[in-house]
């Protein structure tokens, strides 16, 4: 390609000790992309900030990833004039693109509408991401996540991997009203192994990107939901009044997730922090983000969630996992859904009723190799065809360049 062709583009990120797999994807996609004259910069580090202030002036494009918006504002926020006097585009991918106290939608809505950013790139199903972001000034485009080819491979054959249905999560906030994704995993955790299959499931820990990469190249399957909720909301209120319910009936002190102290955590390494959750759960100290006791979860469900209508437009979406699996050629056992409309069910995924009634009956056709084989190769076929960073670039190339 020519290389006046390539758009020069200045790369924001927030590089910490997280295991957001797809944060680096999306980094690594535009360092590699032949579309993008890419240069980055982590706003975690103050010096890193300052130069970018100083670079995004005189780019043609300007890339916000999902990890500036995901948890905090605190590491762009300071960007705010420069990204005001910019000369060329700005794009902001907009992480959890949900409602948590702490990370509020609003808020975000806010840094894109005063920040007048050109487009926002949503992982949400295109209506849903419009309707989120209406008002903003911005055009939303359609950007979910994707397969990295070069980390997430099919290594090895099915009937070399050692485990049935493998799983790693975190247990979902439960400001969010929605609670599929944990009752799927309890579920097979229980009713897995009293079926013979080997079952390694666990919802408080997550792996890094080569381990989780290698950890899919042992399963055979893995089970899942779209990521989201049906709750979605601009405002946030139904979070926020969450937290002041928390907070009324807490017995102990509590650690706010926008508070000086969690701020400081995310200077530690992911080790670390794994030992002072532990230390944390053994503590009369709550922190907000941590999961709640069953009674609690339940007592939230029935306040604030029960009669609540949902979100006017289907806010539920595919998420980098689904790619992860699909790309390992690893069979997918999911909560029927739509998955931004590009996995089937029956074809790409062996599909659970919402009840999860029909779980024994998802297993046995799990359990048949080559119905296994067939879905895990459907949706491989599908996410190397059309799915991986490279034709999400060759999609946001095209339409930056149009405008």
């Amino acid at each position: 390609m020519p290389r006046d062709s390539r758009i020069r583009t200045v790369v924001l990120t927030v590089r910490y000790a997280v295991r957001s797999s797809y944060y680096e994807d999306w980094l690594d996609a535009f360092t590699a992309s032949p579309l993008f004259e890419a240069t980055t910069f982590n706003l975690f580090r103050r010096g890193e900030r300052s130069a970018a202030k100083r670079a995004v002036g005189n780019a043609e494009l300007v890339v916000a990833l999902h990890a500036c918006s995901a948890d905090t504002l605190e590491f762009i926020e300071p960007l705010r004039e420069a990204l005001k006097a910019r000369r060329g585009r700005f794009l902001t991918l907009v992480g959890n693109e949900y409602n948590l106290p702490w990370a509020r939608l609003a808020d975000k809505r806010r840094f894109i509408a005063e920040t007048g950013a050109d487009w926002v790139g949503t992982q949400l199903p295109l209506e849903a991401g419009e309707w989120l972001y209406e008002g903003t000034g911005a055009r939303v485009l359609a950007l979910p996540h994707a397969a990295n080819e070069a980390v997430f491979r099919r290594d090895r054959p099915d009937e070399a991997r050692a485990i049935d249905i493998g799983g790693r999560s975190f247990l979902y906030p439960l400001y969010i009203g929605d609670q599929d994704r944990n009752r799927v995993y309890e579920l097979f955790a229980e009713i897995g192994p009293a079926r013979g299959l080997r079952v390694d499931v666990a919802m408080n820990a997550r792996l890094d990107r080569p381990n989780w990469a290698a950890f899919l190249n042992e399963c055979r399957g893995t089970i899942g939901t779209e990521a989201g909720t049906r709750y979605l909301e601009r405002d946030d209120r139904t979070a926020l009044a969450i937290r002041d319910f928390l907070r009324d009936r807490a017995r102990g002190p509590t650690i706010r997730a926008d508070g000086w102290l969690h701020a400081a955590v995310r200077h530690l390494p992911y080790g670390v922090k794994d030992r002072l959750k532990a230390l944390l759960a053994r503590s009369p100290v709550r922190h907000e983000a941590l999961a709640e006791d069953d009674a609690a979860v339940d007592e939230i469900q029935a306040r604030f969630f029960a009669g609540h209508a949902p979100c006017p437009v289907y806010a539920k979406c595919i998420s980098s996992r689904h790619f992860e699996a699909a790309a390992t050629g690893t069979c997918q056992i999911l909560m029927r859904g739509r998955y931004n409309d590009i996995l089937e069910a029956d074809r790409h995924y062996i599909p659970l009723a919402p009840d999860l009634a029909d779980a024994a009956a998802a297993i046995e056709r799990f359990r048949d190799p080559a119905e296994r084989r067939r879905v895990a190769e459907a949706a491989y076929d599908l996410i190397q065809q059309c799915h991986t960073y490279r034709h999400r670039l060759a999609s946001l190339h095209k339409a930056v360049s149009a405008a």
